[in-house]
């Protein structure tokens, strides 16, 4: 039981460094495969929830309470986090579409005349 366990953190940790290798990218180039990377993270997201919910169905079939509810837990943390890594697999592989980049505006830098005032620019 606690090997399933072990091997959900380590083939978690092999499929985010595959991701990692495939959507890393430096300032002037793309990533390698962005959507190959984005299938490997949603696989490291259903291996951090499947993993620890296998082990906790064990420990309950076996009887084994404190197994149970310690594997309740890292279900749990693991949900969290793969829901996070899920969503940006989901990003990368184009399942969902990525948020609109922010373009930043620059405010005026000349005196703009309102309607029924006067001709002068506040601070000179």
């Amino acid at each position: 039981m606690t090997g399933l366990l072990v091997g959900g953190g380590v083939g978690g940790a092999v499929l985010s460094l595959l991701a990692l290798r495939d959507l890393f990218s430096f300032a002037d180039t793309e990533p390698a495969n962005p959507v190959r990377g984005g299938w490997f993270l949603l696989a490291c997201a259903v291996l951090l929830v499947a993993a620890p919910l296998t082990a906790t169905g064990i420990g309950v079939r076996h009887q084994r309470k404190i197994y149970a509810t310690v594997c309740a837990v890292l279900s749990l943390a693991g949900l969290v986090a793969g829901g996070l890594i899920a969503l940006s697999g989901l990003r990368e592989t184009g399942l969902v579409e990525k948020p609109a980049p922010v373009v930043a505006t620059t405010p005026a830098r000349h005196c703009v005349e309102l309607s029924g005032g006067d001709t002068r620019c506040p601070g000179g």
